[in-house]
């Protein structure tokens, strides 16, 4: 045997052995999945089928419907984006879009006949355009007189691998947001996002003095740490108790209590005593406040906080600078949006580029708007993603039910739990095969979003406790409501014919939700007193969830074989972002015919792999 097969046959031979590992892991696995769910797991699961496919239960959630969104013809959107990128020697070329699928439930007609609307073009919301590299250096925009200094600074440190997929979202984002801020005949009762709201919260979490966007000169005046401070604090919902008092940034319920009494003088033992605290139980968050001078103590009364900060004016002022920014940014197609005048590190004022962090706080301004604009105007927000490895619900959730005790699950300290497969997905993809009765669509218990950091873990004693990241950092709770569900299930085969499994982000209602903030307490040392959203089990009624997933279904009607078991609308929307996305990939494709001339502003590997060799 040749030194080339003994090669080729090496890595025939490393395959099967990873896969005959693989399998028998698999197997292992899927046993102790259908000896905890026949155990335990079983009364975390919802059965869905029997309700909706009940004309009387049907008729009772109709009337929920109707009168929550005050209607019963429930108009939606879908909303999916994409982008392309196309990185050249000294410039980058990206397109980033994000098309909605319009259309409308009639719940009057037995049927709950859909009808879909088209996209009007002055809807669209993309962009296209060219960024020199390095990304964030004031002098490629316009001081070309600017002298080399031979040194390396902050500004240089940018990573332009997410750009693209950063405004993508940003336009997702702002398109969700301009059509819930639109008149009321036009704005949707039902928003879908093909992403996980409380994700996006997650990952554009910002310190607000980092934010370089601050300095941004809009409307006579400039973006000041104060805004961001503002605004970072929100959304703000007084009947879900958001923000919270816990002590992660528990800042935020104080600038938040500014805002709902409309003042800048704050009586903080009235406001401590109110809640069940005392003014020292508050101290993080004034001591914070005061170091970052956004508020003060008077001298000789520290019974008042005080700050020349109008709350409410602030945030008014940075959604319009949001919306001034997208606009010119998606709408108008003003390339000189990306631009905008900073202080450099020598302190010299000079026109820079956009970074991708001034991209996360325009998301982060973004999402939080829209939370709290879907809250005023009774617009259910809701997320489906199709793939996640996350292990939210049977670790990070279990886990913590698991360590209160009476208040949680108390019996999985007796039970002998055996590894459980990699994933969530994965897990609940094997349950109908340990349960021939399980129809679709079914779905998991709604567990709180700030789960994806709240879990158990062992102190430096070896005993278990419950925390966020670093001990300390936790999501903020009460938001969003998770879930995962199967809207596609076939049992005519010996093997069952499913869809995959599909994880839910629902926006949470005082008018659904209000029994479910008060049934556990989770008080610690590091994270302080927590209240997080739950929904035990099954038999714990939970009309927000049987409503959106009901409105999930309605919309699911398996049409197309590639995505069976997901809301048509969201594959709609997917069919036209790429639509306009190929056509702008051909237009960037032909814009670069002008820079045949100049063969080198192509980058080494490019020049290489066009000679196919």
């Amino acid at each position: 045997m040749s030194t080339i097969s003994r090669i080729y046959t090496s890595y025939g031979d490393a395959l099967t052995f990873s896969r005959d590992k693989y399998t028998e892991l698999y197997r292992s696995r899927a046993r102790n999945a259908r000896d905890f769910y026949e155990t335990f797991f079983n009364k975390l699961i919802v059965p869905l089928a029997p309700r909706f496919n009940d004309a009387a239960a049907r008729r009772h959630l109709h009337r929920h419907l109707e009168r929550f969104f005050e209607t019963d013809q429930i108009d939606f959107v879908a909303i999916d984006g994409t982008s392309k990128k196309i990185p050249f020697q000294d410039f980058i070329v990206f397109f980033a879009c994000a098309y909605g699928a319009k259309g409308q439930i009639n719940l009057s007609d037995e049927t709950n006949k859909i009808r879909y609307q088209k996209w009007s073009l002055d809807k669209d919301v993309s962009m296209v355009t060219y960024i020199p590299i390095p990304f964030a250096e004031f002098a490629d925009v316009a001081d070309q007189d600017r002298r080399e200094t031979f040194l390396v600074s902050d500004s240089d440190r940018v990573d332009l691998s997410t750009i693209d997929t950063r405004i993508m979202e940003l336009a997702e984002i702002y398109l969700a947001y301009n059509l819930a801020s639109s008149s009321v005949l036009e704005s949707p009762k039902l928003i879908m996002l093909d992403r996980s709201p409380s994700s996006v919260l997650a990952d554009v979490a910002l310190q607000p003095e980092t934010i370089p966007l601050l300095g941004y000169p809009y409307d006579r005046r400039r973006l000041t740490v104060e805004d961001a401070l503002v605004a970072l604090a929100h959304p703000f919902n007084p009947n879900l108790g958001i923000p919270s008092l816990k002590k992660f940034r528990q800042y935020w319920a104080v600038i938040a209590e500014f805002h709902h009494q409309r003042t800048k003088r704050l009586n903080l033992a009235d406001f401590a005593s109110q809640r069940g605290l005392t003014v020292a139980d508050l101290s993080s968050a004034i001591t914070y406040l005061t170091n970052k001078k956004f508020a003060y103590q008077e001298e000789g009364d520290s019974s008042w906080l005080v700050t020349d900060i109008d709350v409410r004016s602030s945030w008014d002022y940075v959604i319009t600078l949001f919306e001034h920014i997208c606009r010119r940014l998606f709408i108008e197609k003003d390339q000189t949006a990306l631009m905008y005048e900073a202080e450099d590190e020598q302190g010299v004022t000079r026109l820079r580029w956009m970074s991708p962090d001034d991209i996360r706080f325009l998301i982060a301004v973004g999402i939080r708007a829209l939370i709290e604009k879907c809250w005023e105007r009774k617009i259910l927000l809701t997320g489906v993603i199709k793939d996640s490895t996350s292990r939210y619900l049977t670790r990070n959730y279990l886990g913590v039910m698991k360590l209160l005790g009476q208040q949680g699950y108390p019996e999985l300290n007796n039970l002998d739990v055996r590894l459980l497969p990699w994933t969530d997905r994965i897990f609940l993809e094997l349950l109908p095969l340990a349960d021939d009765e399980l129809v679709s669509p079914w779905s998991t218990i709604e567990f709180d979003s700030t789960y994806m950091t709240l879990h158990g873990e062992e102190n430096p004693n070896g005993q278990p406790i419950i925390a966020g990241v670093k001990q300390f950092i936790v999501a903020p709770e009460r938001l969003f409501a998770r879930s995962l569900a199967q809207f596609f299930l076939k049992r005519e085969k010996p093997t069952p014919l499913a869809g995959h499994v599909v994880f839910i982000d629902r926006l949470v209602f005082p008018e659904w939700d209000t029994d479910a903030l008060n049934r556990i307490t989770i008080e610690t040392p590091q994270l302080g007193h927590m209240q997080p959203l739950c929904y035990p089990t099954r038999d714990d009624m939970n009309i927000g969830q049987m409503l959106n997933m009901y409105l999930l279904d309605v919309l699911t009607r398996n049409h197309f074989p590639e995505v069976i078991g997901y809301p048509d609308p969201l594959h709609k929307a997917d069919w036209g972002a790429k639509s306009v996305g190929e056509r702008a990939s051909k237009m960037i494709a032909s814009s670069v015919h002008s820079f045949r001339a100049q063969p080198l502003s192509r980058t080494f590997r490019d020049i290489r792999d066009s000679f196919r060799r």
